[in-house]
């Protein structure tokens, strides 16, 4: 559907809204008091991620025609975190209500990924620089 077609413009911005509103979550997952060292690990790296979701917005127009593999990789990046998380989830807290919702953000996590991926791989084909992101 020619509606659902990504333009450098709105990566940029949902890269910008997913790295800023991730950052702070994992950074109270970082602080918070309830979470023990490997809790506050898990939130390391989670907050590790969305800082790099945040410089790929803040970058996007100069990295999707010079690096686009690093875009890609970032993006992945992220999506092995989620399913990873998901997975930790359900093996440490088998009986847990936590293990449907950890599951279902996996899942969606790496469906975003993976429409995000062929979108930052058409961007990239297309040559999309920074004097064409309108």
């Amino acid at each position: 559907m020619a509606f659902f077609r990504e333009t450098p413009r709105s990566l940029r911005a949902y890269l910008l809204l997913v790295g800023t509103l991730g950052t702070v979550a994992q950074f109270f997952g970082v602080l918070s008091p309830n979470a023990g060292a490997f809790g506050r690990l898990l939130s390391m790296i989670g907050l590790a991620i969305a800082l790099a979701y945040l410089w790929l917005g803040i970058s996007f127009r100069s990295l999707i025609s010079a690096a686009p593999r690093r875009v890609e990789q970032v993006l992945i990046t992220g999506a092995v975190y989620s399913i990873l998380l998901a997975l930790i989830v359900g093996v440490a807290y088998p009986e847990s209500s936590e293990v449907g919702s950890a599951i279902v953000r996996g899942v969606v996590g790496l469906l975003f990924t993976l429409y995000l991926l062929k979108n930052v791989r058409r961007l990239a084909r297309e040559g999309h620089g920074p004097n064409s992101a309108a």
